[in-house]
């Protein structure tokens, strides 16, 4: 895969983003998760919303900092306000929240990391509190931010004291999961890839994974699991041709993943869709709800890429962290009780930094479609405005 997108075209591949990019609102931050199989490396995920700050080394949140003050450069902002999820006893997810603290101060922020006060309850850390007069946000200390930073993506709804803010917002309340659906994000993807192969002769299954969507999906109904059933068939045979077409012979499979899902909820792997007719109680259970408590009623069938990435002794897959349209660091997120098929986002994933580590080349191929991956979700926001 990485003598497809030869280094001998680096300036045109650059040229060709700088002209996507114009005119575009960059994301502040996003994550890329990819999938790496050697025939083929594609994004299966990505976050505006991003976690797991804590996982970056001292240098990646030196890069960050930095990348940071070059995004707001124009705004003359000293004062940034970061809101969290609302479930708070999650340590991990504290360590990501007090590291965004930690970015940003560096960045030269005067930074506070405040709570609605509605969900000031169980902490296992001091948040401020936060208050809204006339339309502005401040907290309860009198902290008035210049910025406010979400790192929540709001899966059920906007809060209340999120809408009609003076200050400005970033990322948009918009963005949250309560009004994206990952089928719209890599339909877009999908068109921004067939125009770069298109430009650079490459074969555009080569860098995405083959997507469909199913809406008003109940997985306790039979004649609802026979509608996703059918549908994952019909991408395993579009999926069998391109082996065929490379001489592949692995067996095709499939995720079934929420529309609207994060943190690695509301995910199934499938290789047949007689699979899905006979799905058993704990599979059809967890494809009920994802977080909040938010019923799931539509889902995408998403081409399976199996990884041959490994860590240590553990299967692994490259996630990239973006502030504007820059690469911040690359992480492994790794999983040694998943094979090469699973999905490696569950709560005894671990993640290292591997940017200082890897090969240049392989940096340079993950840099690629990760950016292309990014440039959908900069295509995203817009659509979301409109």
């Amino acid at each position: 895969m990485q003598n497809i997108i030869h280094p001998d075209l680096e300036k045109s591949i650059n040229n060709w983003f700088e002209t996507k990019f114009k005119g575009l609102i960059l994301p502040f931050y996003s994550s890329i998760d990819l999938r790496n199989s050697g025939y083929k490396v594609a994004p299966i995920d990505a976050n505006l919303f991003p976690a797991g700050f804590n996982n970056l080394s001292e240098t990646s949140k030196t890069v960050a900092a930095k990348l940071i003050r070059t995004y707001f450069e124009k705004k003359q902002y000293k004062k940034a306000l970061v809101i969290p999820e609302s479930y708070t006893r999650n340590k991990m997810y504290i360590e990501n929240v007090f590291t965004i603290e930690k970015i940003l101060q560096l960045a030269g922020f005067e930074t506070r990391v405040g709570i609605f006060h509605n969900e000031a309850h169980n902490l296992i850390e001091s948040y401020e509190t936060i208050i809204k007069e006339n339309s502005l946000l401040k907290t309860a200390s009198g902290f008035v931010p210049d910025v406010i930073i979400l790192n929540r993506d709001m899966t059920s709804h906007i809060p209340d004291t999120l809408k009609n803010v003076k200050q400005e917002v970033v990322p948009s309340p918009l963005y949250g999961w309560h009004n994206r659906r990952k089928f719209k994000y890599f339909e877009i993807y999908r068109k921004l890839a067939y125009e770069f192969c298109s430009e650079f002769k490459i074969d555009p299954w080569l860098i995405s994974a083959l997507t469909e969507s199913c809406d008003e999906v109940d997985f306790n109904d039979d004649s609802s699991r026979e509608t996703v059933a059918t549908k994952v068939d019909q991408i395993l045979s579009l999926v069998q041709k391109k082996y065929e077409e490379y001489g592949i012979k692995t067996q095709p499979y499939v995720f079934i993943k929420a529309n609207n899902g994060t943190y690695g909820m509301g995910i199934i792997t499938a290789a047949s869709g007689e699979e899905i007719l006979n799905l058993n109680k704990k599979r059809r259970h967890k494809m009920k709800k994802i977080k909040e408590g938010i019923e799931i009623n539509s889902v995408i069938i998403q081409e399976g890429v199996p990884t041959i990435d490994v860590f240590g002794h553990s299967t692994a897959e490259p996630l990239i962290y973006y502030i504007g349209n820059t690469p911040t660091c690359h992480l492994y997120r790794c999983n040694g009780r998943k094979d090469v098929y699973s999905s490696l986002n569950s709560t005894d994933c671990e993640f290292h930094d591997v940017s200082q580590v890897m090969e240049s080349k392989t940096l340079s191929l993950w840099n690629i479609v990760s950016k292309l991956a990014v440039l959908a979700l900069a295509v995203e926001m817009r659509s979301l405005h409109l």
